[in-house]
């Protein structure tokens, strides 16, 4: 079994109530149905902030003013895929830069990656969920500026 690794981000966008941001990924892709933090691959010659920063736009149509990163993942028993790749045919392995953002604008609206969206405390977070986000949900709303590495 070949594991190829892709760098990778999400972004935890809390609204004014403290509450996160998740979204519900269309059924016609990877892990459709499962609920999960914003973001996605880096394209080839693409650094973290604009990959995150493209991401949310493509995702949710909103537009990044300020980020902060938050933690790094790349715990193989959370961060490799279960199936292999349908593109490729091999197994992924995402090595996952998390980032807080604290300033946005726009409106959150339903992309062709996105089927759902919501706001959700810590206590109600919704299921499923991607095996690898519960952790960095969690992490998200304990950040307190130190980085985590998992």
């Amino acid at each position: 079994m070949e594991i190829v690794p892709y760098a990778a981000v999400n972004a935890a966008i809390f609204n004014q109530d403290r509450k996160i941001l998740l979204t519900r990924r269309d059924p016609a892709i990877r892990e459709g149905g499962k609920w999960c933090l914003p973001g996605g691959h880096l394209d080839g010659g693409e650094d973290w902030v604009s990959a995150i920063r493209r991401e949310i736009l493509e995702e949710t149509g909103l537009v990044i003013k300020k980020q902060e990163l938050a933690g790094i993942y790349s715990d193989p028993s959370l961060t490799v895929t279960e199936s292999p790749l349908r593109h490729t045919g091999h197994y992924a392995q995402f090595l996952v830069a998390l980032f807080i953002v604290t300033e946005w604008q726009g409106e959150v609206r339903q992309t062709k990656e996105v089927d759902a969206w919501d706001w959700f405390d810590a206590q109600t977070l919704p299921a499923p969920m991607i095996k690898s986000h519960p952790i960095r949900v969690h992490d998200s709303f304990q950040f307190n500026g130190t980085v985590f590495v998992r």
